[in-house]
This record gives C-alpha cells, structure tokens and sequence, in this order.
C-alpha cells in the first residue's frame, strides 16, 4: 500500500504544475491570467492619472496608490508603473490615514464583469477622510473603466473609459 502511494505521489504531483496556466512571473511572483488582467486595469490606470485624473480634477494623486485589499488582488506586486502600492484593510487603514492627515485617495477595484460582451474591471478614486470614531466618509467624483475582449481563447485589453458625475 505504502508502494501504491509513493507512486501515486511520484507520478501524479509533477504534473500538477504543468495543468496550470500562468503567463509571466513579476517580482518573484506568479501571476495567472486573472492576476495580469487586473494588473493591466491598475496600469491604463495610472496613464489616466495624468491624462484624466490631474488634469480635469482636483485629484492629488502622489507616488502611491492606496487600494482598497480584496482577496482577488493579493498576488499583485508592491508596484505598478512607479506608483507604489498599499492595500488598505482593517488592519492598517487608520494607520495610512494618520500618515495622510486623516485625508488620502482610496481606490476600489471591482471584481472582473461582464458589460455588452466585453469584459471590464473599473476602478473608483474616492476622496477619503477618516472622522472621529473611526467613521469613513469617501467622495465619489469619477472613474476608469478597463474593457477586455474575449480572443482566441485569451483576454485581450481593448479600450480605457473615463467617467464622472
């Protein structure tokens, strides 16, 4: 029996690896194809930080972008197109605020969707403040939407929509 499973375990677990499709490797990290499109979305994102956001807004976006943590984006890496990145959560929201004077931009990322056939992750900056007692109030003004089109079997990107109110 100890034979069956040591060779159940030898010929079955390296082939594991290889059922898994993971396109490219970023900070030591693996990223499956779900990790770079939402990689891609935070990148078109940041062109539109000075095409969009610092030129029609009163946005102050600084060398970092505070992202709210979602289970989704956790294998994304520390940067992205020289804007650091910080998951606000429970655990160091009111830390991040205090470093920002209890006022920073805090973006929500969506889960990917689906939209007229195409794909798409939007991306929402809300003017934040922390109040007392722990109160958050978040301002909403505008946001980016990242179209994907369905490729020859692969999520291609296909187009960045702004939006406001």
């Amino acid at each position: 029996m100890t034979r069956l499973l040591l060779f159940l375990l030898i010929s079955v677990l390296p082939s594991l690896g290889f059922c898994q499709d993971l396109d490219y490797s970023f900070d030591g990290r693996e990223l499956d194809e779900n990790d770079s499109l939402y990689l891609t979305a935070i990148k078109k994102f940041t062109v539109e930080i000075d095409s969009f956001y610092n030129k029609y807004g009163d946005k102050d976006f600084e060398d970092v972008l505070y992202i709210r943590y979602n289970d989704y984006l956790s294998s994304l890496p520390d940067s992205i197109s020289g804007y650091k990145i910080i998951f606000l959560g429970p655990a160091n929201r009111k830390k991040h605020f205090k470093l920002n004077k209890n006022k920073l931009m805090f973006i929500e990322i969506s889960p990917l969707s689906l939209e007229n056939d195409k794909f798409k992750i939007t991306l929402t900056p809300y003017h934040a403040e922390l109040k007392k007692r722990k109160h958050l109030h978040l301002g909403l003004g505008d946001w980016t939407k990242i179209y994907f089109k369905y490729v020859n079997g692969r999520m291609i990107y296909e187009s960045t929509k702004n939006g406001g109110i």
